[in-house]
């Protein structure tokens, strides 16, 4: 199978990275090797979707407390905390 091709642009550099499997008994794949940079990134796309999803979630609601004028502006929560600290 065709490896991956990665540019560096400040490196003016073509890396090419194998895939790397593993496999069962049969020969069947199971797993596969990631290299750490990869990985890492990876996790950050999940946690980056993860944050999409949310949002998407609860934009529905809040629009709907906004239209219904359930909100209060930053300044007014400012006050109000200011207000109970004293």
């Amino acid at each position: 199978m065709a490896g991956t091709v990665f540019y560096f642009e400040s490196m003016n550099t073509v890396l090419e990275k194998k895939e790397q499997f593993i496999v069962n008994a049969s020969g069947k794949r199971v797993g596969v090797l990631l290299d750490l940079l990869t990985y890492e990134r990876l996790r950050e796309a999940e946690e980056e979707l993860d944050d999409i999803r949310a949002y998407d979630a609860a934009a529905p609601r809040v629009k709907a407390e906004i239209a219904k004028g359930n909100f209060i502006t930053l300044a007014d929560y400012r006050k109000a905390r200011a207000a109970k600290r004293k």
